[in-house]
């Protein structure tokens, strides 16, 4: 029984490699996927329209919605929230610059908790638990022997981190750091010939002012045949995602949603037939 209950012996690496774990997959997730959709990286997915350190569009709207001093400076806490994700978790993937990001992540993850998913329950709340538990052992603790600042600490001359530094608190002032959106204008036809008792067609979607709660309804341009809808979206995106609803049920479910891609000019008109992907 002693021996179950003695604290477990690792080598020196090994509690290393311990620590390197949760800071490399809390820093891929941030960087590869929740930071890169709203923060331009090279790894941004190309639909999000992103510029190299471009906020996405919507964030500081979503930032101001916060109040306080949050709705004061809506733009550079965006700005330094999508920095803290993306650029931060890349950061903490290298374990250079180890504690100023995990700080960064920290500091964003608890604004997320308290300002933004606190009143929607805990499960709501756990995604930026855990990145703020990951991110505190590497606030903490720094990066271990598995990362760049353990090798520059025993380079003569670890001269990048000032660089580094100066930039990070540079960058906000960058010209471009908010991406540009228009008005994008579609012009929706969907075919509903075939489809019996046609008392209610409906349209959802991914942004304002569709929405996948509710409708926006169609109207009739012929008889049981034509439904049209004009929606105006403001985005910066290239893309948008759309299913039809007849009677208040979906179309082709269990598969993908419809992605609209936008035309060069302000309006783009789609053309489809209900429950046929195209």
């Amino acid at each position: 029984m002693r021996q179950l209950l003695r604290p477990l012996a690792l080598p020196h690496w090994g509690q290393d490699a311990l620590l390197a774990l949760p800071r490399v997959v809390c820093g891929y997730l941030l960087t590869s996927d929740f930071g890169a959709a709203k923060f331009g990286l090279p790894w941004s997915p190309p639909d999000n329209n992103l510029g190299l350190f471009e906020v996405a569009f919507w964030f500081p709207h979503d930032v101001a919605a916060y109040g306080g001093i949050f709705a004061q400076f809506p733009v550079f806490f965006a700005w330094v929230g999508g920095f803290s994700e993306a650029v931060g978790g890349l950061l903490l993937v290298l374990g250079l610059l180890t504690r100023p990001a995990a700080f960064l992540v920290c500091c964003t993850m608890l604004v997320a908790v308290f300002m933004q998913q606190f009143h929607q329950g805990l499960w709501n709340m756990l995604p930026a638990m855990g990145f703020l538990w990951a991110a505190l052992p590497a606030l903490v603790l720094g990066s271990g022997r598995f990362g760049l600042d353990y090798l520059l600490m025993k380079s003569p001359a670890p001269r990048v981190r000032p660089r580094l530094v100066a930039f990070a608190l540079a960058a906000p002032a960058l010209p471009s750091c908010v991406q540009k959106a228009t008005d994008k204008t579609v012009v929706y036809l969907l075919d509903v010939r075939g489809l019996p008792n046609v008392r209610q067609v409906g349209l959802r979607g991914r942004d304002k002012p569709l929405s996948w709660d509710h409708d926006l309804a169609l109207i009739p341009t012929s008889k049981d045949s034509i439904y049209r809808a004009v929606v105006t979206t403001h985005t910066g995106y290239k893309v948008t995602e759309i299913k039809f609803t007849v009677n208040g049920d979906y179309e082709l479910k269990e598969k993908d949603n419809r992605r609209i891609v936008f035309g060069p000019g302000d309006t783009t008109v789609y053309r489809a037939r209900f429950n046929a992907a195209k």
